[in-house]
C-alpha cells in the first residue's frame, strides 16, 4: 500500500459516533469554547454584581447634615431624578429624549453592566454550541 492510499484511508476513518475526525475535533473545540465563554462571562457578571452590593452595604455619610457648611442634604434622590428635571427634559427633547436619557443612565449603573455581560456571554456560548452541532 502506498503512502497516498494510507493517507486517504486515515482521512476516511470515522470515530465511534460515525462522524469524521475533523468534525469531531471541531465539535469538541466549539463546545469547550462555549463552556469557557459562559463560565467566564457569568462569573465576571456575578463578581461585578457581588462587588456592587458589597460596596453599597458600606455606610456612607451622604445623608443628613453636611459637616462642611452645616446645611441639610438629602442624598436619596439624585438631581436628574427630580420631577423638575424630568419635566425639563421632556419639554426640551420630548418623550424620546427623556427615554434616551433614562436608558443612558441605566447603562451607566454597574448592575446593568453585569446584566449586559451575562447576556452577551450566554448568547456567545449559545452560538458556540450551535456551531459545534452545525
Amino acid at each position: 500500500m502506498s503512502n497516498q492510499q494510507r493517507t486517504n484511508i486515515r482521512t476516511q476513518v470515522k470515530d465511534q459516533a460515525g462522524i469524521p475526525r475533523s468534525s469531531s475535533r471541531r465539535r469538541t473545540t466549539f463546545n469547550t469554547l462555549g463552556v469557557l465563554v459562559f463560565l467566564l462571562g457569568t462569573g465576571s457578571a456575578g463578581l461585578i454584581h457581588w462587588n456592587v452590593h458589597h460596596r453599597s452595604a458600606q455606610p456612607s455619610n451622604v445623608q443628613g447634615a453636611s459637616a462642611v457648611d452645616g446645611s441639610w442634604q438629602d442624598g436619596t434622590l439624585a438631581t436628574q431624578d427630580s420631577k423638575k428635571s424630568s419635566h425639563d427634559l421632556e419639554l426640551y427633547y420630548g418623550k424620546a429624549g427623556l427615554l434616551a436619557v433614562r436608558l443612558r443612565d441605566w447603562f451607566e449603573q454597574p448592575e446593568s453592566l453585569a446584566i449586559i455581560l451575562a447576556t452577551i456571554s450566554t448568547l456567545a456560548a449559545l452560538a458556540c454550541f450551535l456551531l459545534a452541532d452545525w
